[in-house]
């Protein structure tokens, strides 16, 4: 009996496993579909509520351009992640992003874009690998030895063999004149006789608020891929985990 009730105690965690996986991969392809059938909207006929809205990124007046903090580019927005092989497979074990206040000018007008605190940046993205025999990057040690949550990995050899992390850096950054993507609300900041000032700050009423400079087919498409993996992988824990849980109080 108590065999059994371990058992089924393994299983319901393989049970919710699945289900967190399944829930992750639902809002993945939904995030998918509102990005696809939200219509690029042209600045000049912005009005208050969800809009997606595609031009040439600048910094806005109030802000300046600063340097990317691995390649020193040139940077509006940048996202870095850093990720650890452990047991075969890649983990995340540190990320960070930030944005400027920027303008999205797409001819017909200009609209100022301020990164959400419930925003995801989406960006194309320069990754550096660093093996187990390998020396970091400069840029790369550089970075680290400067982020307090970060530390240089251990490496030490045992005799022909070394022993040490493998790790992934990415970097994604969203330079000045590049073509920017935005799907967020829109909110009316000011309104005098004739005009009316927007910026889009806020996510939408369902949650969205993406700022890329990735096309929006790939954007689409990623989306719609990982949350079909992720909802196979899900439905599939929770079987195993379900079949562990009752497979042992079934009478023989």
């Amino acid at each position: 009996m108590f065999e059994n009730a371990v058992l089924s105690v393994f299983g319901l965690v393989f049970v919710v496993a699945g289900a967190i996986t399944m829930y992750h991969g639902y809002g993945e392809r939904a995030e998918g579909e509102v990005i696809a059938e939200t219509e690029t909207t042209a600045v000049r006929d912005l009005t208050p509520g969800p809009a997606e809205v595609k031009g040439t990124v600048r910094p806005a007046e109030d802000a300046t351009a600063t340097e990317a903090p691995i390649s020193a580019t040139e940077a509006l927005a940048v996202s870095v992640e850093v990720e650890e092989q452990q047991d075969g497979s890649w983990n995340t074990i540190f990320t960070d992003e930030w944005a400027e206040s920027l303008l999205v000018d797409d001819g017909t007008g200009e609209v100022p874009v301020d990164l959400s605190s419930a925003g995801e940046l989406d960006l194309r993205g320069t990754e550096t690998e660093v093996g187990v025999d390998d020396e970091p990057p400069a840029a790369v040690r550089r970075y680290v030895e400067t982020e307090s949550d970060l530390e240089l990995p251990d490496r030490r050899s045992m005799g022909p063999v070394s022993v040490g992390e493998r790790r992934r850096y990415t970097e994604g950054v969203l330079e000045p004149g590049d073509d920017g993507y935005v799907l967020g609300a829109v909110r009316e900041t000011a309104a005098g006789w004739d005009r009316a000032d927007y910026v889009i700050d806020e996510p939408t009423e369902s949650g969205e608020f993406v700022l890329s400079n990735r096309p929006e087919r790939e954007l689409i498409d990623e989306r719609t891929q990982s949350g079909l993996v992720s909802l196979a992988f899900g439905c599939f824990l929770a079987l195993v985990g379900t079949a562990v849980a009752v497979v042992p109080w079934v009478p023989v």
